[in-house]
């Protein structure tokens, strides 16, 4: 049983302007009444019942329910006594949307700590007594304003409760349906269920064997419809479970419930995850592609090319011998590390043209190659079919620039070039010299064809070493070359080891900074999304806050809502991460590297933007007021 007094009850709203919506309120309300608070628009009608069904606090007096006074109740005790005692009915109905009528009906017993199938049984039972059983699995979207708040009425009776309140509950119904909806209250009543509704219907109101008037927040009691003896003093059932209690297993099926019933809302949060994570771990996964081709190419290419030159030798003296001397090239290709050398010969730029008697400035470099052997390790060259290995006297190789400027033909013709009036068979075409960039718009023949004709001007030797070699045979191939010159000039690209590292230290740097800013764009959209869902959803708080949850019971909602969705998030990001990471690498005809170990802790980083994207939201969603968002 469950009697409700309340002494100089007094309601005061704003700090500067302060209004006052009740005043010194007097009332005593027994189990089994029914009770119509009536009174014009803004007379103080639901901040009443907000007072009587502990959805406020007063300003000063005293309110007793079963002889407990409330009013200095912590928040955790007024939900307690919510959930054992009192039930809702609003005017707007509060269904929660996406999802079927047993289950709306079944949310009434959430916070008591009972089983689904107990719940659902129980849901069954009140559909049944408002007249709704055979609708139990239609989406609530499709009833009717009546079927609607029958259902209302139903989640309110589901936890057997013995104070029902009622808040305009036929303020959005057609006639037929009022009266449906007052049968099924005045049933309710006669079970001994109190009753208190408030309405500016007067039919309703008459229907109430008690009226209380309000006007400018004071209360008085019209008179009664009939004898107070009528008043229903039958036994209620006691709640079932424990008072504003919720399982883990059942916030975790309201949680799956809540997205599934929001699809659109869902795929908004979990695209936010996704993508934030998503980028997150293709960057990362397309920094350690790209720290892989950089390691590659620097390995490939690290002092990969060693060049030694020497100019200014006289034709006779012993060091331009050693200098064309195949034995010397053969030292030196005996070197530890060498893995192809070649001697190169400058002479003074000729006169070339494609055709004979024309007349062209001596402008064209001229590389006489000793032995005539073109080590494919060192030269790229193709003569249509494949590459050129060796090339013999009265023939030429002829640079890819050159080739354009002279508009040279098809090799398959069998080319000319003309120098100094002497035919020279092209033979194939250079595209890669290394280090000789020269060479790319040089003719390139035998060092006996181009001594006859041109002078020499310098002397150079072109060699592929191992990689780590470079420095090595930098320092052995002069005394191995020439060992008669003072001193020859040797070209070594710096150990790029610790370019490569900064480069790879650069990359990882700028490819962290961009994880972190995609992470924390998640973070800022999922905050956002959830923050607007939050106000979005303020009547489902504010009904769940009603009805038997606590603040924590609230956050709880919203806070697993975003790690499910984070965690969610994390599993479709890294799928589309290792899809974006090979679509990149198949484009760029990379190796794709990615530590398959970073997927799950990827997937934990999703539950942990849910978690820190919906700390903010699970702040307000439990520091929502249930007298506010029920009015909202």
């Amino acid at each position: 049983m469950s009697e409700l007094v309340t002494k100089g009850l007094c309601k005061t709203y704003g700090q500067k302007a302060q209004v006052q919506a009740l005043r010194g309120v007097d009332i005593r309300i027994r189990q089994g009444e029914y009770v119509a608070i009536v009174g014009p628009s803004g007379s103080g009608k639901s901040t009443l019942l907000n007072q009587l069904a502990l959805l406020d606090k007063p300003t000063s007096g005293e309110y007793f329910v079963d002889g407990v006074e409330t009013t200095a109740l912590s928040d955790r005790q007024r939900a307690r006594v919510r959930s054992d005692r009192f039930a809702f009915i609003f005017q707007s109905f509060h269904l929660l949307a996406g999802r079927n009528v047993r289950n709306n009906v079944a949310l009434g017993t959430l916070y008591r700590g009972l089983s689904e199938a107990k719940r659902n049984t129980l849901a069954d039972q009140a559909l049944d007594f408002v007249g709704l059983a055979h609708k139990a699995d239609v989406d609530v979207a499709v009833l009717s304003g009546g079927e609607r708040q029958r259902v209302a009425i139903a989640r309110a009776i589901t936890s057997r409760v013995s104070v029902l309140f009622a808040d305009e509950p036929t303020g959005n119904l057609d006639s037929a349906s009022s009266n449906a909806i007052m049968d099924v209250l005045e049933k309710l009543n006669r079970s001994g269920v109190t009753v208190v509704v408030v309405t500016h219907d007067s039919q309703v109101a008459n229907r109430a064997r008690r009226r209380l008037r309000v006007v400018d927040g004071e209360v008085t009691e019209e008179a009664p419809r009939t004898s107070g003896n009528e008043t229903q003093e039958l036994a209620v059932q006691e709640p079932l479970g424990q008072p504003s209690t919720l399982k883990f297993t059942e916030c975790l099926k309201d949680v799956w419930a809540s997205l599934r019933a929001k699809p659109s809302r869902t795929a908004a949060l979990v695209g936010a995850v996704a993508l934030g994570v998503g980028l997150a771990l293709t960057t990362i996964g397309l920094a350690q592609t790209a720290s892989g081709q950089v390691s590659d190419l620097f390995d490939a290419q690290r002092n990969s090319r060693v060049t030694m030159s020497v100019s200014g030798l006289e034709a006779t003296s012993p060091a331009a011998e050693q200098a064309q001397s195949t034995q010397s090239l053969a030292r030196v290709r005996g070197l530890a590390g060498v893995k192809a050398a070649s001697t190169l010969i400058g002479h003074n730029p000729v006169a070339a043209s494609g055709r004979p008697g024309e007349a062209r400035t001596p402008s064209t470099e001229l590389v006489g190659l000793v032995g005539g052997k073109v080590p494919a390790k060192l030269f790229h060259t193709t003569n249509g079919s494949g590459a050129v290995k060796t090339i013999e006297d009265g023939q030429v190789l002829v640079g890819k620039r050159l080739a354009s400027d002279i508009k040279l033909g098809p090799l398959m013709a069998d080319p000319v070039i003309w120098v100094k009036g002497r035919p020279l068979n092209v033979v194939g075409i250079i595209d890669d010299a290394g280090l000789q960039v020269k060479m790319l718009s040089a003719l390139t023949c035998t060092e006996t064809t181009a001594a006859e004709l041109s002078k020499q001007t310098y002397a150079a030797v072109e060699i592929k070493v191992q990689p780590g070699a470079g420095e090595q045979v930098a320092r052995q191939a002069p005394a191995a070359w020439i060992p008669a010159a003072e001193r020859v000039n040797v070209t070594a690209p710096p150990d790029p080891k610790g370019m490569r590292e900064q480069i790879e230290t650069n990359l990882k740097t700028m490819l962290a900074t961009l994880t972190g800013v995609t992470l924390l764009a998640a973070v800022l959209m999922l905050t956002n999304t959830m923050t607007t869902s939050v106000f979005q959803r303020a009547g489902e708080f504010g009904l769940r806050r009603a009805i038997g949850a606590r603040k924590k019971h609230v956050a709880a909602l919203v806070l697993t809502e975003a790690v499910i969705t984070g965690i969610m998030g994390g599993i479709i990001g890294s799928y589309l991460a290792v899809l974006a990471i090979l679509g990149v690498t198949i484009a760029r005809a990379w190796q794709p590297v990615l530590d398959m170990r970073l997927i799950p802790p990827t997937i934990l980083a999703g539950a942990l933007v849910g978690l820190v994207g919906g700390a903010i939201a699970t702040w307000r969603a439990s520091q929502i007021q249930p007298s506010d968002a029920l009015r909202s």
